[in-house]
Parts: C-alpha cells; sequence; structure tokens
C-alpha cells in the first residue's frame, strides 16, 4: 500500500513538509514560546531534550501511519521550518497551526493551510473515485 502521510507541497513562498531529526533546534524555537503555544493542549517545551522528545512522540510515530498530514512550514529560501500544520485524520479533519512570532501577519499561515486543504480534498476525492468503482 501506498503511503500517503504528509506529502512535500509547495506554495509560492513555501516548502511544507515532514519534520526531521535535523529540524529539532528550530522545532525548539517554534514550541517554546508561550505566546505561540498559549491555546494549544500542551506546555511551552523548555529544552532540546523535550524538543526531541516531543519530535519522537508527536511527529515520528504520526508519519508511520498509511496517511496524515502534520506539516513543517518552511520558508523556500532556507528550508528551515518556521512553524507548522496540522490537519487530524479523524473524520473532523481539526486544523491546527502554530508559527514563530516573527513571521506573523504576513498570510504565511493562510498560504500554508490552504495548501494543506487542497491536499486533503485531493486525497479524499481520489480515495472516493477509488471506492466508488466497487
Amino acid at each position: 500500500m501506498k503511503n500517503h502521510n504528509t506529502p512535500t507541497l509547495e506554495t509560492e513562498r513555501l516548502v511544507l513538509r515532514k519534520f526531521t531529526e535535523n529540524d529539532i533546534e528550530a522545532l525548539f524555537a517554534i514550541y517554546k514560546d508561550e505566546e505561540v503555544n498559549t491555546y494549544l493542549p500542551w506546555f511551552p517545551l523548555k529544552s532540546l531534550e523535550e524538543a526531541e522528545n516531543f519530535f519522537k512522540d508527536k511527529y515520528i510515530e504520526a508519519y508511520k501511519q498509511s496517511k496524515g498530514y502534520k506539516y513543517a512550514i518552511c520558508l523556500k529560501e532556507d528550508n528551515i521550518p518556521i512553524g507548522y500544520v496540522n490537519v487530524s485524520i479523524e473524520e473532523n479533519h481539526d486544523l491546527g497551526y502554530g508559527l514563530r512570532k516573527e513571521f506573523w501577519h504576513k498570510g504565511i499561515v493562510t498560504e500554508a493551510s490552504r495548501a494543506v486543504v487542497e491536499q486533503v480534498k485531493k486525497r479524499r476525492f481520489s480515495l472516493y473515485h477509488c471506492y466508488s468503482r466497487y
């Protein structure tokens, strides 16, 4: 079975991709800020070690699934994560995001979210057509 988990996407300014082990410092920069993480179901991370464990628990485990949408938001110019956008694979398809404060008010989350929502729609449409043939 083909893995449809977090395929790389590109927009005009962004690369949306999986987080990797090389992104621990960038992940920490995103998740350590209390203001960025105010309404999220976890506490801000306090160390690189916590960031590494968070990466393993929240991302590596999710990437092992056959499908998923847990993206690092990166600027094309350097491909370093500045945020994230996730869509739940549950029926409700909850959308969540976080972005480092210095990138707020630039339309980055809007641009990233549109691309991911289009990917979710495309994937659901192709599954519908695949299953409706039988």
